[in-house]
């Protein structure tokens, strides 16, 4: 089992990894959410605490007037003299502008009402001063003489005694609501504080935890990733990133491990190549031997023997020229070198010429050719288009080793033109069509039984874009192959 084979079952133990952008996200959102919830918790407690504040300066103003009502109703009961003023340093002349004070005074009283309750304890102060006010007036039109408790004459005890503890009354509610708005303000402030060192807490333990993971989720697997790579770098051609960490990272080790099983995999085909074109060069290298070893076994050589020896070394010099010319081009492509020399062609007539050289190669094979009426103008560089045909069709004879009829059609489509090459031999295994055009690679079914390099693919498919065209390949094991060449049309 290679290295590659044996890494695989740790890639099956961390088939879930968490998202690097889904840890940061939740985090993120933590975090802000947190902060969202604190900064509204202290929106909250300052609200409420101005409206207490508020409340608590309502209940000040509103003790203050009372207070000031009060003295003014002491002042009318006991009929002190007016003209000293009132607690406010104002001159009261009159009854009729006495009363108006203190009706002024009760109706300013309304805009420091801070709740129904007190509402109800000024509407009904009001009520008492107004009974009050009603009674003093009827009193002082029959003029009845002073009481015996000190009150001016026509005052009624009752109603100013009512109309006193009403005032009373609503500076004790107003007193409640400044112990109460002051007691409130004094727990929101501890809760504030209390949130303020919780909050504090929460976000120093949340940057920690972050950063805990940080470095064991992040910058632990980034050191065995950066390990593995320094060890395949340094000749360890077994090393391989653990698949540990966020997604991103595991996507990150996955590339790499990919890469360097690929890598490996075209170091054992090049090292098969290397066995192959020296196998493949042996077999022309001793034809060549043997025939001039015929040529030069004493006597002078008859004709016909010539003739079939300079045939022999003929195919054989061909053979060479053709592997040489692969490897040529192999080695062009991959230091983009490859030169194009296009001009306008007809298609039809490049695929006739590589039928006609290939037909006398093979009798056992018959080769059938579809050709369109109308011209099929290609931009191309014939040679080269030439080379793809004359590849793709000794594929068909090489791998229809029983033989069978190989079939080359010529479409002419709107937008580009096809030639399609069929053949009914051993076709493709489907775990072969993937690697099929990559270089040095060998059908695993005849790799020993039918020379080649393993490039002539490899190189038509790079000439085939090169030109902005596509190869494609339909096959079936048993059933042969289609392989397809598309070419832009041209102008």
């Amino acid at each position: 089992m290679d290295s590659a084979a044996a890494r695989r079952p740790s890639e099956l133990r961390h088939p879930r990894q968490v998202s690097l952008r889904a840890l940061l996200g939740a985090a993120t959102f933590l975090l802000t959410g947190a902060a969202i919830a604190v900064a509204a918790a202290l929106m909250v407690a300052s609200a409420t605490m101005q409206q207490a504040t508020g409340i608590l300066g309502d209940a000040i103003e509103s003790v203050r007037l009372v207070h000031r009502l009060q003295v003014d109703l002491l002042l009318d009961a006991y009929q002190i003299d007016r003209s000293a003023g009132s607690a406010s340093g104002r001159p009261i002349s009159t009854s009729h502008e006495w009363e108006i004070e203190l009706k002024s005074g009760l109706a300013e009283a309304h805009g420091y009402v801070s709740s129904p309750e007190e509402s109800g304890i000024l509407v009904d102060a009001e009520r008492r001063v107004d009974e009050y006010l009603a009674r003093r007036r009827s009193a002082d039109a029959g003029g009845p003489p002073a009481s015996s408790d000190g009150l001016a004459p026509a005052i009624d005890a009752h109603a100013f005694d009512e109309a006193f503890r009403a005032l009373d009354r609503l500076v004790e509610i107003n007193l409640e609501q400044a112990r109460a708005s002051k007691a409130l303000v004094e727990r929101l402030g501890r809760r504030a504080t209390a949130a303020g060192v919780a909050a504090v807490l929460f976000f120093m333990a949340g940057a920690s935890l972050v950063l805990i993971s940080a470095r064991r989720l992040v910058y632990g697997p980034i050191v065995a990733i950066q390990e593995a790579i320094g060890r395949y770098g340094a000749g360890d051609r077994a090393a391989r990133a653990p698949l540990v960490g966020p997604r991103e990272l595991g996507d990150i080790a996955r590339a790499f491990n990919s890469t360097a099983e690929s890598l490996e995999r075209q170091r054992e085909a090049q090292f098969a190549f290397l066995g192959g074109v020296a196998h493949d060069l042996r077999n022309p290298l001793s034809a060549l031997r043997l025939s001039v070893s015929f040529l030069n076994d004493g006597g002078p050589p008859s004709e016909p023997r010539v003739q079939r020896t300079m045939a022999l070394v003929g195919r054989q010099v061909d053979r060479l020229d053709r592997m040489v010319g692969d490897l040529l081009d192999a080695s062009r492509i991959e230091a983009c070198k490859l030169d194009l020399q296009v001009e306008d062609r007809d298609l039809r007539e490049l695929v006739q010429a590589s039928v006609e050289l290939y037909r006398p190669v093979s009798p056992e094979h018959p080769i059938g050719l579809s050709l369109p009426e109308a011209p099929v103008l290609v931009r191309c560089d014939a040679t080269r288009i030439e080379q793809v045909l004359n590849n793709l069709l000794s594929n068909a004879l090489k791998y229809s080793p029983a033989g069978g009829e190989v079939e080359v059609v010529v479409h002419g489509g709107n937008g580009h033109a096809e030639v399609a090459v069929r053949d009914h031999g051993v076709g493709i295994h489907p775990a072969d069509l993937a690697h099929l055009f990559e270089p040095f690679r060998r059908l695993k079914a005849s790799a020993g039984a039918i020379p080649g390099t393993g490039l002539g693919l490899a190189v038509a498919k790079r000439i085939v874009e090169a030109h902005g065209g596509r190869l494609l390949v339909e096959s079936e094991p048993g059933a042969g192959s289609v392989f397809r060449v598309e070419l832009p049309r041209a102008s």
